[in-house]
């Protein structure tokens, strides 16, 4: 076995050194030029992309619609939507059927009754002169979403966009707070919403989305998009329609119970079947707001985000012609992000309009994977908590191996990264077909993944970047920026960078935030940005939205970044996520989440600090199988009385309080830390561990990010109890220097009644010989006070030398 190992390091040195010295380095670009200079001493120059006057007559202003009507006129017979179930694909419209539905229900939003979807008008907004047709949207991925997307989009209707996973209470406060009237939704949402009919008195009608028809059912796998001959079988099956009565009944139901509360409900499929004499823009204003999304809101209520015409335009027109689209060709995209998220809603507009196929999952997390391999899509879209998820799954199934393969495989793909994918890494995996093999598992035709809605770690880009022998992209952007603002350029292979800006009519600078400079060689603060992107301000909320510009008209977008030498952004942290210690050391809150969710078996890692505190503490959610599975390779089971059978049950928020288990999760945090350069201030000391599910129906938004707010809030029992910690902590030492000055003030008491005692004395008899002396040192006085200093030294220096024990002791 040895000399097999030896051969084989030999093997693997020996192409190493022969190919190492014929990479070639490639020249570092530069994607921007200074448009202008600094405002004042606090701000950088402002940036725009390199020739972005001659870019910017590239995309003339025009309404999205125009784009997507041309492309369904070339493609009506091409696939536009599958809709995958139980992992496989199930329904599917073709572009001309698809957008035949966007026509009919936009005739219905116009025509409803003789008058359609009524203007209102609401005198606490400016945009829009205050006049909008509101539709709201609430509910999960589908073919009947979109389509009453785009209908909106025609008939110049304003979409009212929800996230599925608010809670009620957030959507009653949504539809009470814009007197929303008409609302499409998902059947199961309908009946927990008429619980709370008396709180929204103007809502009249609910759309159902689902899909009730299965006329397009698909019959066998493989779907081709230039299989003629199946989409003209779906033609000649409308006469005789299949439906799916489960789903009818339950309508059924519903009609009765909520027309007793004075609501319509309606399907979306009835509404969908009378098409309009013309097909007609309405409302083609750059400036007309066409949709109002509700963010996640990470830190508290959420606030709707106006977009207009004119937004849109500047973010998908420039992505269609990004680099990456014309190097990669992608003809699938797999939609799992919520559409009602404004990432997402985008990358679905993109391939609408390059006429590709949107492969939409079967909306079970369990079988997210077949969905994922299934897709067959090149490019996939995600936030960090996915990409950290394929990462752990990847690694657990390598730490799985034989001992023999498992070390060949983790030395291949250290070499690699060590290579960078380079010409030898290209050579081992065409040698060995190791990513093969893990991309067979996560999807054979995945080229590129891209990452949005957060920064990922670094350490994880690369390994993915080699593990499935991928390539890597980022990039940054808001709800308020109509999505992606900034992407990175093909050419860039920095996995810290988020890229340069999307749009050649977009500006961005920093302002010196704390301790990050404007004016350093490579400027860091705030993000300023100025771009036909931006949103147009928050509805109906004029004083957040002016809270959220400066005088000169810049977005301010609370992330802290660094401008590089060649243009592009890297992300440093959320100005919201630097805290200051009670030593007045900062750190980087957002820094220590992403990096102790590295640890296998954390799911999430939330850290809370303040000036009142010495250091941070940490709310981490773990998996409780991950967190079993890493036990049991550390031969911890029988010490903490886990097995195989009882981890489900044994490892609840109880138990895995105990201190056995909270140290060994400090100790997997220290082996973490020790693998930076961070300093002693971002040892977390203070851990609350809980293995209760996080989803979007607590701490997660819709696009996985924590919400903080709500962490805090329900957590903050543990966080008193540390502050607590702390305070007492102060509290001994404050005792002390308390203690002192009430014995020094009766000591002075004393004197000074002495001393009267003495000048009374004195006075009385002045005339003898024997004259106290009140200045005079009195030795047994002298003795007392020296004892009481020396006791009171000694109590303040055993109050320091137990708190040093104390951190020693939390450090270890």
């Amino acid at each position: 076995m040895n000399i097999l190992f030896t051969v084989c390091s030999l093997f693997i040195f020996v192409i190493n050194v022969a190919l190492y010295g014929a990479e070639r380095n490639r020249k570092n670009n530069v994607y921007t030029e200074i448009c202008e200079n600094p405002a004042n001493e606090n701000e950088s120059s402002v940036y725009c992309m390199k020739d972005y006057k001659k870019k910017n007559s590239s995309y003339p202003y025009k309404h999205i619609m125009n784009f997507l009507l041309d492309t369904q006129s070339k493609n009506k017979d091409n696939v536009a939507i599958v809709e995958h179930e139980n992992g496989e694909p199930n329904n599917y419209l073709t572009y001309g059927d698809f957008f035949k539905k966007v026509f009919c229900f936009s005739n219905t939003l116009n025509t409803y009754e003789g008058k359609g979807i009524e203007e209102k008008i609401y005198k606490n907004e400016e945009k829009n002169n205050g006049k909008f047709r509101l539709l709201g949207l609430y509910g999960s991925n589908s073919m009947n979403w979109l389509a009453a997307d785009m209908a909106s989009m025609l008939s110049g209707v304003t979409t009212l966009v929800m996230h599925s996973k608010f809670s009620v209470d957030v959507i009653v406060d949504i539809i009470k707070e814009t007197e929303l009237e008409w609302l499409c939704l998902d059947l199961d949402l309908v009946e927990g919403l008429l619980a709370h009919r008396n709180e929204f008195p103007h809502l009249k009608n609910l759309i159902i989305l689902d899909t009730l028809d299965k006329s397009n059912k698909i019959k066998s796998k493989g779907l081709d998009k230039s299989d003629k001959k199946k989409t003209n079988e779906v033609d000649n099956k409308l006469g005789n329609v299949d439906y799916d009565n489960e789903k009818l009944k339950k309508i059924k139901d519903l009609k009765v119970k909520a027309s007793s509360v004075g609501i319509n409900i309606m399907e979306f499929d009835e509404m969908a079947n009378t098409e309009p004499k013309e097909i007609k823009i309405n409302n083609e204003d750059p400036n007309f707001i066409t949709s109002i999304v509700y963010t996640s809101g990470t830190s508290g209520k959420p606030k709707g985000v106006m977009l207009s015409n004119e937004n849109f335009h500047n973010t998908i027109v420039p992505l269609c012609d990004h680099n990456l689209i014309k190097e990669y060709h992608p003809k699938t995209h797999f939609s799992y992000l919520p559409v009602s998220h404004i990432y997402e809603r985008v990358l679905v507009h993109i391939f609408f309009v390059l006429g590709g196929t949107i492969s939409i999952w079967s909306k079970d997390i369990s079988i997210f994977s077949k969905d994922l391999s299934n897709s067959k899509g090149e490019v996939l879209a995600g936030v960090p908590k996915v990409f950290n998820r394929i990462y752990t799954n990847i690694m657990t199934e390598i730490s799985n191996l034989p001992c023999f393969k498992r070390w060949l495989v983790k030395r291949i793909i250290s070499i690699r990264k060590s290579n960078n994918n380079g010409s030898l890494g290209k050579f081992l995996e065409g040698l060995f077909k190791i990513s093969s093999k893990i991309k067979k598992k996560v999807n054979t035709n995945l080229e590129v993944i891209l990452n949005g809605g957060g920064k990922l770690s670094p350490k994880i880009a690369n390994e993915l970047r080699v593990l499935l022998n991928i390539n890597f992209y980022q990039g940054y952007g808001l709800t308020e920026s109509t999505g992606p603002i900034f992407a990175q350029d093909t050419s860039d292979t920095n996995t810290e960078s988020m890229g340069i800006p999307v749009s050649p009519n977009t500006k961005y600078k920093v302002k010196t935030w704390e301790t990050y400079k404007a004016t350093d060689t490579l400027p860091k603060g705030e993000l300023l940005v100025k771009s036909g992107s931006i949103f147009s301000g928050y509805f109906l909320e004029k004083e957040n939205t002016e809270k959220s510009f400066t005088e000169d008209g810049y977005f301010k977008t609370g992330d802290v970044v660094q401008v590089n030498s060649d243009g592009s952004l890297t992300f440093l942290d959320r100005s919201k996520g630097l805290v200051k210690l009670s030593q007045g050391e900062y750190i980087e809150t957002d820094l220590l989440n992403n990096l102790y969710s590295q640890i296998s078996f954390i799911n999430n890692c939330v850290v809370y600090g303040d000036d009142s505190m010495d250091g941070p503490l940490g709310i981490i959610s773990v998996d409780k199988y991950l967190l079993y599975r890493s036990l049991k390779d550390d031969n911890m089971l029988e010490k903490t009385g886990i097995t195989d059978n009882n981890y489900q049950d044994q490892l609840n928020d109880e138990n895995i309080n105990q201190s056995i288990f909270v140290d060994y999760v400090k100790e997997k945090m220290m082996e973490t830390y020790k693998n930076t350069n961070l300093n002693r201030y971002n040892i977390i000391n203070h851990i609350y561990l809980t293995s209760k599910v996080w989803d979007t129906n607590n701490y997660l938004t819709p696009t996985l990010k924590v919400k903080r707010f709500y962490v805090f809030k329900d957590y903050d029992f543990f966080i008193e109890e540390v502050k607590k910690i702390y305070k007492h902590k102060l509290k001994g030492i404050d005792e002390v220097s308390k203690n002192k000055e009430q014995k020094e003030e009766k000591k002075d008491e004393k004197n000074k009644s002495k001393n009267k005692n003495v000048q009374e004395k004195s006075s009385k008899d002045m005339n003898t010989k024997n004259v106290v002396n009140v200045t005079e040192k009195n030795p047994t006085k002298e003795k007392f006070t020296e004892q009481q200093e020396n006791k009171e030294k000694n109590n303040k220096l055993r109050v320091r030398v137990n708190d040093v024990a104390q951190e020693l002791e939390s450090n270890k």
